[in-house]
């Protein structure tokens, strides 16, 4: 049974840190241009809130990228997997 448990624990923190890698969101207040990034490792997401001009409403967003973004968490999770399938099967 402890198996199985520890499984759904290590998938469950894995989808955790794929949301929470997605909608990160980081604000930058530079004098000409505040605009917050989404996503880590990778940026898939600009929003532009003010630029040299005035206020703004701007999204600039890659597809791409968040595709990246969500693999590499995938990725993660299944050699999270794989190495706690080795481990358990040694015991």
């Amino acid at each position: 049974m402890k198996g199985p448990l520890i499984r759904l624990v290590w998938i469950l923190i894995c989808s955790s840190l794929t949301i929470i890698g997605v909608g990160w969101g980081i604000r930058y207040d530079w004098p000409d241009f505040v605009h917050v990034d989404y996503g880590f490792p990778m940026r898939w997401a600009t929003h532009t809130l003010i630029t040299l001009t005035g206020p703004a409403d701007h999204w600039s967003v890659n597809l791409v990228m968040l595709l990246i973004n969500v693999g590499f968490w995938q990725t993660v999770l299944i050699i999270g997997m794989l190495i706690l399938e080795l481990k358990i099967k040694k015991r």
